[in-house]
């Protein structure tokens, strides 16, 4: 590991939310982080938009989730391994990772397809690393590194094959990639949780590029806890609140809320379904998925 630089600065560094980008025109999956980092960050000063990693001493509370966020990085970091110096961060979230890998003495670049995440990192990482604005597959540059990092980015990139592709242009010889990430595990009905690529398709199309597997840490339990957390917000807070403003804008205009009930009927149901049926917890979260940390080796060129 690279002489660990300390800067007393950084986990004072404020992010203002004025003067961002608009939300507008992005997918609904990265405006779902985009909302979720605006409101986490102003109760909670979460700084990271991936899930919490819960030992069973950590009680799953929402005022724990940064504890659990920052013991998720911890692994990861400690996961990086001997003789990496330079390091590429694939969709980067908010940058909060990679300022963390910047403390340890590690060169870091990011990519990051979101404006608006965009716009926090560099506020998070005040000009300590390059930022590429543009989807991983779609990145140019002569830079080559010595890790490629996919903490809760890979599962965006389809087909499989280009990532790995592109990950091996961008390694120096004997490089490593780092994935964190959910997969899907085969299951005879369908999944309430969405996302992840299917796992045993995912290691038969690495297996067909040159990389070697150095570890593979299963980490469902500890993420599944997460979902609980998300669950019983829905449903003990989200929910009701829905639920109190919906029964006010029918009592104060009738005629427009019945409009907007017939008018998105189908979206509302479906909303409504997903968040609170009381399916997308812990339990299920196991069913159907799996919560894996990846490394593997490049061994085409050593």
């Amino acid at each position: 590991m690279p002489e660990t630089v300390t800067n007393t600065t950084d986990d004072n560094v404020k992010i203002t939310m004025a003067n961002l980008p608009p939300v507008a025109g992005l997918p609904s999956s990265e405006f779902g982080l985009a909302l979720g980092y605006i409101i986490g960050h102003h109760f909670l000063n979460i700084r990271d938009l991936h899930y919490g990693y819960w030992p069973d001493s950590l009680p799953v509370e929402m005022k724990n989730l940064p504890q659990a966020q920052a013991n998720y990085t911890d692994l990861l970091m400690s996961k990086v391994p001997q003789g990496v110096k330079s390091i590429l961060d694939v969709g980067c979230g908010v940058g909060n990772t990679a300022r963390k890998l910047l403390d340890r003495g590690y060169r870091v670049d990011c990519v990051s397809p979101n404006g608006f995440l965009t716009s926090v990192a560099k506020q998070m990482l005040t000009g300590r690393a390059t930022v590429f604005e543009a989807k991983f597959q779609d990145l140019a540059t002569d830079r080559r590194y010595d890790l490629i990092l996919f903490s809760e980015s890979l599962l965006f990139i389809r087909p499989l094959e280009v990532a790995f592709t592109k990950a091996l242009s961008l390694l120096n010889p004997g490089g490593h990639v780092l994935i964190t990430d959910i997969f899907a595990v085969p299951a005879q009905d369908k999944s309430p949780i969405g996302g992840g690529h299917n796992l045993p398709e995912f290691r038969k199309t690495i297996e067909q590029h040159s990389f070697k597997q150095v570890e593979d840490i299963d980490m469902t339990d500890g993420i599944a806890r997460t979902f609980d957390l998300l669950d019983r917000t829905y449903r003990e807070a989200i929910q009701p609140a829905y639920h109190m403003i919906l029964t006010r804008i029918a009592d104060k205009f009738p005629l427009a809320m019945k409009f907007l009930r017939w008018k998105f009927k189908k979206k509302l149901e479906y909303y409504e379904k997903k968040h609170f049926s009381g399916r997308r917890d812990g339990a299920n979260f196991k069913k159907y998925k799996a919560y894996r940390l990846l490394l593997y080796k490049r061994t085409d060129l050593v």
